[in-house]
């Protein structure tokens, strides 16, 4: 079976694959054609969008800006395509026609290409490139694994380093690993987690995949990930190629709430910013999906806390970009042992950070006015928290700072990413 990511040599193809062939590993490809062409004959690991229009609430799909991809689009979508990726630079666009390239009137506007598609995709079936489909669901479902469409975007460096930490761990059992996503906005670590676990582990004899819990405040963002959970097929209420099982990765749910100045999380209802739900007797169904969820701890006047309950645990919770300081003492209850709750948010540097950025980073913005300093993570601050927990006389837990890195984000702004760990202490 072709790997979409060898380096790809051909000789009568060359030309008119080098727009995919000259592309950094991962080669990402984004393919706008309808949809019966596209599953008729497409490129391995291919995402699909369709009709171009679709684009327009989907931006967020895309890879970062510095990052090179290939557009597939069907000739006849030249003018809406051209729009739609006006302004991305980064963006490879082959339009593909049937018939000869000669009889397609005007060529297209510089660094747009125009193909044959049968010469485009004879030459990608000699690399053993091409795959046909008869839906995304049955590309996901395949037991083979070859052809699941593979993200556009990329998850935060500390989502990706704890996720594949976390996963080169033996399992104690079969159930799913479990992530919490606090602040997910769009959700899109939440899916890289979830969709990645069908392949990253593809060749192991007992792949367990993940089932996550998202929230936020912002019920915009929140439709945003609704809608790249159902074109994932992740979301439980939509049709699922397989029942869900040790392999079958399920966004539980993705849930409207705010994280108070109390340090409680309150469910949201209504319109606008919404209002705050306090109790179960204000509307007892939506208390119980929180409950039911494993959120319980976290509710006003700890309503819904029960002893600590493994399978309601998770094993990953994340706080990227995303800082709920008064919450976070009230964390450790929602982690199984073994589990991490990864901070990876903005930072008030101490001086030893400071020189430590410097040398390991030396292009990076130390300095910046957004967020404002009250909002970062600040010296000791996760330390302090893990030496709290690990206080409690009554707690079978020990907590230790896993790691802590000082990176810099896409814009060149430093943050830092903690993993505190949750284990059993051992027997005295």
């Amino acid at each position: 079976m072709a790997d979409p990511d060898a380096p790809c040599t051909s000789q009568a193809g060359d030309d008119l694959l080098r727009p995919y062939i000259s592309l950094d590993a991962p080669r990402l490809v984004l393919d706008l054609r309808p949809d019966a062409a596209f599953h008729r004959e497409h490129l391995v690991e291919s995402y699909h969008i369709a009709p171009v229009s679709e684009l327009k609430s989907r931006y967020s799909y895309l890879p970062p800006r510095n990052v090179s991809f290939l557009v597939l689009a069907d000739a006849l979508q030249r003018d809406d395509v051209i729009e739609a990726f006006a302004m991305i630079s980064s963006a490879r666009i082959v339009l593909l026609c049937d018939g000869d390239v000669r009889d397609q009137g005007a060529a297209p506007p510089g660094g747009v290409q125009l193909r044959s598609s049968s010469s485009f995709f004879d030459s990608a079936r000699q690399l053993g490139l091409v795959r046909s489909s008869t839906g995304h669901q049955q590309r996901i479902a395949a037991d083979d694994k070859q052809d699941v469409p593979a993200l556009l975007f990329r998850p935060s460096n500390a989502v990706r380093r704890t996720v594949l930490q976390l996963e080169a761990k033996p399992q104690v059992d079969s159930s799913p690993r479990r992530v919490l996503d606090l602040g997910c906005g769009a959700a899109r670590d939440l899916a890289w987690i979830l969709h990645g676990s069908r392949t990253r582990n593809a060749a192991a004899s007992s792949r367990v995949a993940w089932t996550g819990v998202a929230i936020d405040n912002w019920k915009a963002a929140l439709r945003r990930g609704e809608q790249l959970m159902d074109d994932l097929h992740l979301d439980p209420s939509a049709s699922q190629p397989q029942p869900a099982t040790q392999s079958s990765p399920i966004c539980e749910k993705l849930l409207w709430a705010k994280c108070t100045d109390l340090g409680e999380l309150e469910p949201l209802v209504g319109t606008g910013k919404g209002r705050s739900i306090r109790s179960a007797a204000e509307d007892a169904d939506l208390w119980n999906e929180y409950v039911q969820v494993g959120l319980g701890p976290l509710l006003p006047s700890g309503d819904g806390i029960d002893k600590d309950n493994p399978q309601a645990q998770f094993d990953l919770i994340l706080c990227v970009r995303f800082h709920p300081r008064a919450l976070l003492p009230r964390l450790d209850r929602l982690v199984r042992p073994g589990g991490v709750i990864l901070l990876s948010h903005f930072v008030t540097l101490s001086d030893a950070e400071r020189d430590v950025a410097m040398q390991a980073h030396p292009h990076a913005t130390l300095d910046y006015d957004s967020p404002p300093h009250e909002g970062r993570i600040q010296p000791g601050e996760a330390e302090a928290l893990v030496d709290a927990w690990n206080r409690l006389a009554d707690s079978p837990y020990t907590w230790t700072v896993a790691e802590s890195v000082l990176e810099p984000i896409e814009d060149g702004r430093i943050i830092k990413s903690l993993a505190l760990c949750k284990t059993r202490r051992a027997s005295a």
